[in-house]
């Protein structure tokens, strides 16, 4: 429940029961009727407090359905060969992150150092030549 909603049902079970209050000490024989109309106040605020939950409830679920569809497709294959999110299949970037992840590539024992060294060497290359590719 939402700090709103938890605020709202305390505010309307306190004015409710205000409200009894005020209704027994100023007509004790209209006590029994006050009462009652408490009882359908309060059970219909429940009802709605319980749809309100499930809603949640629901939305919840589906943020959470969605955010494991995501890290399930992200463990699956690096970023950096996920061309939608800027990598490249045949980059030194993939394969160096493959590597990494899995420790071999073609059925080879991949090593990472030579690749390691070759990407920092291609990235100070680019950064002495931001222009050259």
């Amino acid at each position: 429940m939402t700090p709103t909603a938890l605020s709202v049902s305390l505010a309307v079970l306190a004015s409710l029961g205000t409200g009894v209050g005020l209704g027994v000490a100023i007509a004790p024989n209209g006590a029994a009727k006050a009462l009652e109309a408490q009882r359908e106040a309060i059970a219909e605020l429940n009802a709605g407090n319980q749809a309100l939950i499930a809603e949640v409830n629901a939305v919840a679920l589906l943020d959470a359905e969605r955010e494991t569809a995501i890290a399930t497709a992200l463990t699956n294959v690096p970023p950096q060969c996920i061309p939608e999110l800027g990598g490249d299949p045949m980059s030194p970037e993939c394969a160096w992150s493959w590597c990494v992840r899995t420790g071999e590539t073609d059925k080879q024992r991949c090593e990472v150092g030579k690749l390691t060294d070759y990407l920092i060497k291609r990235y100070e290359a680019k950064a002495a030549c931001p222009d050259v590719e």
